[in-house]
């Protein structure tokens, strides 16, 4: 393989994006949008590349632990562009997220991929890629869509904390991938399903988050405001939100994030 693990020009031609800013190192590709977000002319969506991330960021306080062989990129879009007004924003992580998992299986038909409700993917029951979506402040509807999946990092060389939890394409299929072909997938995936969610809204798209949700049947914790919310998953409503049986009785959750699987 090449030691360079992206063709720059190949990527460029995709009709998915309109710009590409490389980075051989950068402490987060989020951070580096979110600068570029406030600058007025744009050619967007932008993508924002790096070899090598030394900073990435999670929600909350969560960082991204990415050595090399991970693919780490940002795109900030223009939310309009694809018709996701801001009362869609709440589901476009479960749209992301995804079409992330059907990019997954073109690269590896037949592999074990799904959804974890808000922002994770995993494979064969382990962490294999993060999102995080941010906007900057009443910035013209611009969003920014950071993405960390495990490629051909092996998970060998991770902490052990990391290992017993995360997994990466490189150790589940037992060979390396070529980096600008995964990336390309997942932009064609994602344009996609972007463009279906602004065009008939999420409705087409819960069937298939549901069959693909790690959760369903699981008891869970979910931490939503100052709220810890313990029952077990029922899956998730028409409009994306969380549904769980507690001791209190069905519940649904608009927003927050899992922090135990039982």
């Amino acid at each position: 393989m090449s030691s360079a693990p992206f063709d720059i020009a190949r990527i460029r031609s995709s009709p998915s994006i309109a710009e590409i800013e490389h980075h051989a190192q950068i402490g987060s590709t989020s951070d580096r949008a979110l600068e570029l977000a406030r600058q007025d002319e744009l050619n967007l969506p932008l993508l924002i590349l790096a070899d090598q991330q030394t900073g990435g960021r999670g929600r909350g306080s969560n960082q991204w632990w990415a050595a090399t062989g991970s693919l780490t990129f940002s795109l900030l879009i223009d939310s309009q562009q694809f018709g996701i007004g801001s009362p869609k924003w709440p589901v476009l992580s479960l749209s992301t997220g995804l079409a992330i998992c059907e990019a997954l299986e073109q690269i590896a038909p037949g592999g074990d991929f799904g959804v974890k409700w808000p922002n994770d993917v995993y494979c064969a029951g382990r962490k294999i890629c993060g999102i995080l979506i941010e906007s900057p402040s009443a910035w013209r509807g611009r969003v920014i869509v950071g993405i960390g999946l495990n490629v051909n990092n092996s998970l060998t060389s991770a902490p052990p904390d990391v290992q017993a939890l995360a997994t990466s394409l490189i150790d589940y299929l037992e060979r390396p991938l070529d980096m600008t072909g995964v990336l390309l997938n997942l932009l064609a995936a994602l344009q996609l399903r972007w463009r279906e969610l602004g065009a008939v809204g999420f409705e087409p798209q819960v069937a298939d988050f549901r069959r693909r949700c790690i959760l369903d049947g699981r008891t869970i914790r979910v931490s939503s405001g100052p709220r810890l919310i313990t029952g077990r998953c029922l899956g998730i409503d028409d409009q994306g939100s969380l549904v769980l049986q507690t001791e209190r009785g069905r519940e649904e959750i608009a927003s927050g994030s899992v922090v135990s699987i039982q």
